[in-house]
Order: C-alpha cells, then sequence, then structure tokens
C-alpha cells in the first residue's frame, strides 16, 4: 500500500517534474528500501522536493546542502507545503547524500592521540580477543590518561615516570569504588604494557600502577526474584513482529544467561530448533559454543522466524525492524529492548541491561541444585573462581553447614 501511494500518477508527475525528479524517484524507492514508515517518507520526500526546487541544476554535494540550511532554509518564502522544520530537513537530506554515497565528508586527520588510541583498540580486539565492552572502557581510560598527559607527540610519552602514573592512577581512583578503581588500574597497566610492546616507551612502567583494596567475593551479586522475570517475559506483546522478537530476546537471558553480545551475536545458522540448541560465538574464549535451549525458547524463536522477522540479506538472528530495516541488531540495541521491557513492568530503577538478569538466572540455577562447573560452562566463565560468587546466594546449602548460635549458658566468661 505504501509503495502504490508513492508511485501513484500525480505524486510520481509532481516528482518528475522537480529539477532533481531521476533523483527523488531513486530516492522513493531506497526509502522503501530501507523500511520507513508513511510519515517518515512523506516528510523526507517532502524536503527532498524542496531542496531540489531550491538548488535546480546544480550538482547534489554536501556544500550545496550547507548552503540550503545555512542560507535559504532561515528565511524560506517557499509557497507551502514547503517544509520548513530543521530537524526533519537534515534528516532528509543526510539520507540522499548516503544514498548517493556523498554522505561521508573528508576526515581531517587523526591526531596522535587519536591514531595511537586506534592501534591500541585494534591491538585488544585483534591480539587479546578482548569483548567489545572491555575494549571500549579500556581505550576510555587510555584517553583520559593521554588528555590529562597532554600527549601531542611521541617524545612526550618516554617523559612519562613513575611518580607522575601513580599521581594519575590514584586521582582517578579517588572518584570511583574500589571495584571500579581496579578496572582504572588494570586498563592503565594494558595500556602501558601495549606502549611497551610497541617501544613507544623506554621502560616497563605497568609494575608501578598501585592496585586498590577490592575482595571479589566480598559482596552479593545483585538479583531479581523468579517472579520479577516472569513478569518482564510477560511484559512482551507476541501479536506484534517487535514483540516476538523482544520475547525472544528476554528469553535468551532469562533461561540461559546469556549476555547482550552473546545475544546480539546470533546468527540464523546458529539455531537448531530440532535439536533445540543455539551456537554462539564467545570472544573472550577464542571458541564456539553450543547451548541447550528450553521448550519456550525454541518456540519463541521459532514464531519470531516465521512471523516476526523482516525478510533481509542480514545473517543475524536478530535484526532492526525499523529503518533501517534489516540492519543486525547491536549489543546496545539488546540492552535498550530490556530496558524498555523492564520499565513496562515497573523494574526500570533496577534493571539497566542484561547483567543484572544473568546474575538473577545464575542464582536460581544454583538453588535449584545445578553444580558450579555446569553454571560456568552455561556462562561462559573461563574460571570457575569467576561463578563462586554464586555459592554464597544458596541459602539452603548455607544453612545446612551453619553453626547453631550459642545460647548464654554455653557461652564461657
Amino acid at each position: 500500500m505504501l509503495e502504490d501511494l508513492f508511485r501513484s500518477c500525480r505524486v510520481r508527475q509532481r516528482i518528475r517534474e522537480n529539477p532533481i525528479g531521476s533523483v527523488l524517484e531513486e530516492f522513493v524507492e531506497y526509502l522503501i528500501a530501507r523500511g520507513c514508515c508513511t510519515d517518515t517518507m512523506y516528510r523526507y520526500i517532502s524536503a527532498a522536493e524542496h531542496f531540489g526546487q531550491w538548488l535546480g541544476r546544480r550538482s547534489i554535494n554536501r556544500e550545496a546542502v550547507r548552503q540550503f540550511l545555512r542560507r535559504h532554509l532561515p528565511s524560506c518564502r517557499c509557497n507551502r507545503p514547503a517544509p520548513q522544520r530543521r530537524t526533519n530537513t537534515v534528516a532528509a537530506l543526510n539520507r540522499l547524500l548516503e544514498m548517493l554515497g556523498r554522505d561521508a565528508p573528508t576526515p581531517p586527520r587523526a591526531s596522535f592521540s587519536e591514531s595511537l588510541l586506534r592501534r591500541y583498540a585494534d591491538h585488544l580486539t585483534q591480539v587479546q580477543g578482548l569483548a567489545p565492552r572491555t575494549v571500549h572502557y579500556r581505550r576510555c581510560y587510555a584517553r583520559t590518561m593521554l588528555s590529562s598527559f597532554r600527549v601531542q607527540r611521541l617524545g612526550q610519552l618516554r617523559q612519562w615516570t613513575v611518580e607522575r602514573i601513580r599521581r594519575f592512577v590514584a586521582c582517578q581512583g579517588r572518584r570511583v569504588c574500589p571495584a571500579s578503581g581496579q578496572a582504572i588500574a588494570s586498563s592503565v597497566r594494558s595500556f602501558l604494557r601495549f606502549l611497551l610492546l610497541h617501544r613507544l616507551i623506554g621502560r616497563d612502567l605497568a609494575a608501578s600502577v598501585p592496585s586498590f583494596a577490592n575482595w571479589r567475593l566480598a559482596s552479593l551479586p545483585k538479583t531479581v526474584s523468579g517472579e520479577d522475570l516472569e513478569r518482564l517475559i510477560q511484559a512482551t506483546d507476541i501479536t506484534s513482529p517487535v514483540g516476538l522478537r523482544d520475547r525472544a530476546i528476554v528469553l535468551c537471558m532469562v533461561d540461559l544467561g546469556m549476555r547482550a553480545s552473546d545475544v546480539a551475536s546470533l546468527e540464523l545458522d546458529g539455531v537448531d530448533l530440532v535439536g533445540r540448541a543455539l551456537r554462539l560465538r564467545r570472544p573472550k574464549q577464542r571458541q564456539t559454543t553450543t547451548v541447550p535451549m528450553s521448550q519456550r525458547l525454541a518456540s519463541a524463536i521459532s514464531a519470531y522466524l516465521r512471523c516476526g522477522r523482516p525478510q533481509c540479506p542480514s545473517s543475524a538472528l536478530f535484526v532492526v525492524h525499523r529503518a533501517p530495516r534489516g540492519k543486525t541488531l547491536t549489543t546496545g540495541g539488546i540492552s535498550d529492548v530490556v530496558r524498555r521491557r523492564a520499565v513496562v513492568v515497573g523494574l526500570g530503577h533496577c534493571i539497566h541491561g542484561s547483567y543484572l538478569i544473568r546474575h538473577s538466572a545464575a542464582s536460581r540455577w544454583i538453588q535449584a541444585g545445578a553444580t558450579l562447573k555446569q553454571i560456568a560452562d552455561l556462562l561462559g566463565h573461563r574460571s570457575i573462581d569467576t561463578t563462586s560468587i554464586y555459592a554464597k546466594v544458596d541459602l539452603v546449602a548455607l544453612a545446612k553447614v551453619a553453626l547453631p548460635w550459642p545460647t548464654s549458658r554455653e557461652v564461657k566468661p
């Protein structure tokens, strides 16, 4: 219906009469392929027509768009319905440039610090195989360090001293909790080892980074009840394609304890509905593992594939349903799904992403009698010590080994 509306004789005639009519016809097809809704297409096409009337026979490029936005649009006196809202016009013309392959201006030459950070990020990803989230925060701390020391050239790196590194880490650590302080310290050590490996500094400064007093098993993992997790699952509307997708995403986390990055990396050829298994790519372990699916998770994924997932060339299991339709849903997009569903059921104050659900699922498994080894394998932990924190929430097992509280008669003065 949408395609027929924009291909009608009246609309097509109006578009053809525009100075950039052939480009606008291509733009209509481009927006339809992206899966834009009706209102968005109307706004974008109208803005592009307005731009075309002003442009005339001149070339379409970023400089022409800039002049249109700066000179013409603020003082536009064109007859209605020529759109004059800057936000919609900017979005429409960006999509037009994107279609023509002229959306990316010539990037400025990267500074020494930015070039160094790119090399560092590539090292963390390709050599160490770290997860995207770990790469992100380590790069952020490295950028903060370079900015604090005002590094602009290679020679300044060789002037770093032990005292300077210690002052920086101590200053950053005083602003955060001990666990975050440990993350800062480990990130600084990682960056210093990278600099030494590539001979950008003359000596090993990583050993000078102070540690923060933080005992990993000193606290309890934050969790929510099983009832809250079931409410989160029921909050999805299975009558819509997006609801079918979101239900399958939430069940991946609740039933399998998957990270948001694990869910985002799922591919169609990794789904075995007959054998009820999922094949996961886990960057931390640098391997692919297969995990079993529950009956309800297999049913949810099957319903999504049959009735919800749009036709697109992407090999990813979960994709975007709005424009650009068919694009792979990123880790951030998976976390947004969880946050939106949590707000619906009144859990937005505590569930901000996948990790609380992951902790809650692990706590439920251990209380149901699963061993730490089984939980570690399902969660993808490289060391069982990482999983041992969940033993502290097994209240039934702890009650069996707890000693009775001594009475006043049993206490000797």
